[in-house]
């Protein structure tokens, strides 16, 4: 009931915002109203793009586009009545010659606590104190990012009301003068401009200033009593600006300091007591130093009493004191990685009771005390990757109850102990990747060597990842997939059979598969491994996937032969025993041939002749009509009546199509030939020219789909023309043949032969029985007519080859 109720005052909120910001939606000549959850306004002022976003009683953003001058005086009038703000925005706007004051009041904003001026572009002119003058309930000032280098020491006397300042990236020189008139100001971000000739009481009348952030401000030195007066300071960041060195008594009168940044400097050393007066300290950052400190002084962060957080990270850091966290109880967090860190002194962390985070990797470690980490019993996250850490004791980890991810990949790992995550039962993500690691021991037995294989994971259950890949691992541990993991990654190792040894059925020869489905894996990764093509493999890995549902990536096996699996089946059996039933079969029909080949072949005479001379009674005669175009008669002559004319099965009928003939198309499809008759015809750029001169292109498509007892010879006579081309290219096979077919005779007799069974007759037409006596001289030859094919006007663009598609046929 309460969600419903809370549900129900929300979409009324939402309703009556909406209605609200539709009616504060201004008119003005210049400007065009839009938006839905707030006004936006796109106006014209003067040839200049101005972009207006506003929430009632919320926000004003102005944006301008590519405006060097602007006259604010034009701007709409964004309330109807004068109304609060909380922040009022100008974006890439021109300095206005008027005061931000002047400028609101004509928009109908008659106060705002938040104004920010931004320009990413440099401008034309310098901020002088009228523009501000009239602010005095201003609270937030934002004037970053605006390529200035000059503000006067009077700009902000009007804001005595102002906490919170930012000036960054503006390339200024800074004067003690500037901040003066801020006695209640609580941040100033001053990051990326030049201090470089900073007095020792340039902040000293902040009193109540919290956040300083003086990033890349070109300090390379600061006096003992810089920060004098500032006394409630919490957060300072002194990073990039090339410091080698800090005064031992700094940071002394910050006794509310929280978090110092420090990274990007060039410090050599730390003095010594550096926070010993910073109680409240709870974060320290030193990242990036330029030059190698080597060592920390001792007891650097010893009794802090509030520090969680120490980063001393990329520094060159080379010894670290077996004090330096003496007594400070509640850090969580501590990293010191990207160092050279080549021992860690077995006390170091005896009082980090709280710590949660533990990072060492790229260091230069080589050994773990074996009670380095012996208080560390709520640790959840140990980074020890990229080190030269060879062995690992029982008792390293044995009290990290609360370790919920390890990571020691890069190392030179070549043995774990056996019983070195026993203790630990939490979920926890493990990764021994790039190590040589194949958990094989050779003891001393009866005066000999002997070899064992035991995995350090027989005891650790409930993974939620083992990363074992890019090892020396020469066979697989059952632990690894009845342990109850969800991902388990053993590729790029050197192991021939996931399950068990090659001799045996199972490693130990009482398991079996069943046991994996009290806790299957969710993912594996096997891939890189030279595993055999052997049944062994292949049954595990279908179980895998078939029964448990595991994804297993990159599986190699896929790379064996197919028959290899196969064998494995008893599909592939069956397939055998089909196979040799049938060449047993075939064997016997072959041999009783070769016994009654006589009568086999008496018999087949028989039946053949029978059905010769019943097609010989049916069909004694084909009926050929030849269509052609008058273009093409000599190649008809030469070419296609010689050879017709040799088979006496044939009788042809010729047919004329003259050019420019505006009946051919008519007679061509009206005066059909009659059931039966074998329509050829000679389809070259000539015929398409001479027939279809006046028809759509798509017509012409269709009715050669839908023309029976039809066939065409598609010829290459005559000029070039792209819709020939076309339905050359979409021709329909069955009906349709290429002169340039090295098979073409054959091609075509058979399908004048035996494509239609039915008689045909002769069509009305020329008597062309004198013409077949004519003597040809000329050789056999494709032809080209004299006349030249021209782009018919009827026809538009869209049906060119180009753009021709088979959809709009």
């Amino acid at each position: 009931m309460m969600k419903s109720k809370l549900i129900h005052v929300l979409i009324v909120a939402l309703a009556v915002h909406v209605i609200s910001a539709r009616v504060m939606c201004p008119s003005h000549p210049n400007c065009v109203c839009g938006g839905t959850f707030a006004v936006e306004l796109n106006c014209n002022i003067d040839g200049r793009t101005v972009k207006i976003n506003l929430l009632p009683s919320t926000y004003i953003t102005i944006k301008c586009e590519n405006a060097t001058s602007l006259d604010y005086s034009k701007l709409p009038k964004c309330a109807n009545e004068s109304n609060a703000f909380k922040s009022v925005s100008f974006k890439d706007c021109p300095l206005p010659k008027t005061s931000f004051k002047d400028i609101l009041s004509k928009i109908g904003v008659s106060k705002t606590m938040s104004l920010i001026f931004q320009n990413a572009k440099k401008l034309s002119g310098h901020f002088n104190r009228k523009h501000f003058s009239g602010l005095q309930d201003l609270t937030k000032l934002l004037l970053s990012v605006n390529g200035i280098t000059y503000l006067p020491d009077n700009l902000f006397m009007d804001l005595n009301n102002l906490t919170w300042l930012n000036i960054r990236c503006n390339n200024i020189i800074l004067s003690e003068e500037l901040f003066k008139p801020f006695e209640r100001l609580e941040t100033l971000e001053i990051s990326h401009n030049h201090m470089t000739n900073m007095t020792s009481n340039l902040f000293s009348h902040l009193s109540l200033l919290r956040k300083l952030s003086l990033w890349q401000t070109n300090v390379t030195w600061f006096s003992k009593d810089f920060f004098t007066g500032v006394d409630v300071l919490e957060e300072l960041d002194l990073s990039s600006n090339g410091l080698n060195e800090l005064p031992m008594t700094i940071f002394k009168p910050l006794r509310k300091l929280k978090k110092l940044t420090l990274f990007s400097n060039k410090f050599s050393t730390l003095p010594q007591n550096l926070f010993s007066t910073n109680d409240k300290l709870e974060t320290v950052i030193i990242l990036n130093n330029d030059v190698k400190m080597k060592e920390l002084p001792k007891n650097l962060f010893g009794n802090l009493s509030n520090l969680k957080q120490v980063y001393v990270q990329r520094s060159g850091i080379e010894v670290i004191p077996y004090d330096i966290f003496v007594n400070s109880p509640l850090i969580t967090n501590i990293s010191l990685a990207y160092n050279d860190i080549a021992v860690v002194p077995e006390s170091t962390f005896n009082d980090q009771i709280n710590l949660l985070e533990l990072d060492l990797s790229h260091n230069n470690l080589r050994s773990l005390e074996s009670k380095l980490f012996s208080s560390l019993v709520r640790l959840e996250i140990l980074n020890l990757c990229h080190n030269s850490i060879e062995e690992v004791s029982s008792a390293t980890f044995s009290s990290l109850l609360s370790l919920i991810y390890l990571n020691m990949e890069h190392n030179n790992l070549k043995t774990i102990s056996s019983d070195l995550f026993s203790n630990n039962k939490q979920r926890m993500s493990i990764t021994f990747a790039y190590n040589r690691l194949d958990f094989e021991n050779k003891e001393l037995k009866n005066n000999s060597w002997a070899l064992t294989r035991v995995s350090p994971f027989a005891h650790t259950y409930n993974l939620k990842m083992l990363n074992l890949s890019h090892n020396k691992f020469k066979f697989s541990f059952e632990d690894w997939w009845i342990n109850g993991h969800e991902n388990l990654d053993i590729s790029f190792n050197s192991i021939h059979y996931l399950w068990g040894n090659p001799k045996n059925s199972l490693e130990d020869g009482k398991s079996s598969y069943e046991e994996l489905l009290k806790k299957p894996l969710k993912e594996v990764w096997i891939s890189n491994n030279p595993l055999n093509c052997r049944c062994k493999n292949f049954l595990f890995v279908d179980f895998l996937k078939n029964n448990l549902k595991s994804k297993v990536l990159d599986d190699t096996l896929i790379h064996c032969p197919i028959w290899t699996k196969e064998a494995c089946y008893l599909r592939f059996i069956i397939f055998i025993s089909i196979m040799t039933a049938s060449v047993s079969l075939s064997t016997i029909t072959i041999i009783l041939y070769f016994v009654y080949k006589k009568k086999i072949n008496s018999v087949i005479k028989k039946r053949f002749q029978f059905y010769s001379k019943s097609d010989t009674n049916t069909d004694q005669y084909k009926n050929v009509i030849v269509k052609y175009s008058e273009n093409d008669e000599e190649f008809v002559y030469k070419e296609i009546l010689p050879e017709l004319k040799n088979h006496k099965n044939f009788k042809v009928q010729l047919k004329l199509i003259k050019t420019n003939c505006k009946e051919n198309f008519i007679k061509n499809f009206t005066n059909r030939s009659k059931e039966g008759d074998t329509v050829l015809i000679i389809f070259s750029p000539n015929y398409l020219t001479s027939a279809y001169s006046h028809v759509n292109i798509k017509k012409i498509r269709g009715e050669m789909l839908k023309t029976k007892n039809t066939l065409y010879v598609f010829t290459d006579i005559g000029p070039e023309n792209s819709i020939y081309a076309f339905l050359k290219e979409q021709r329909d096979q069955r009906t349709a043949i290429l002169w340039s077919d090295p098979n073409f005779w054959n091609v075509l007799i058979s399908m004048l032969s035996n494509g239609y069974k039915k008689k045909v007759r002769f069509s009305s037409g020329n008597d062309v029985r004198s013409k077949l006596n004519t003597s040809l001289s000329s050789s056999k030859s494709k032809l080209v007519s004299n006349k030249s094919f021209t782009r018919l006007p009827e026809w538009p663009d869209v049906y060119t080859s180009n753009t021709f598609a088979h959809s709009q046929v």
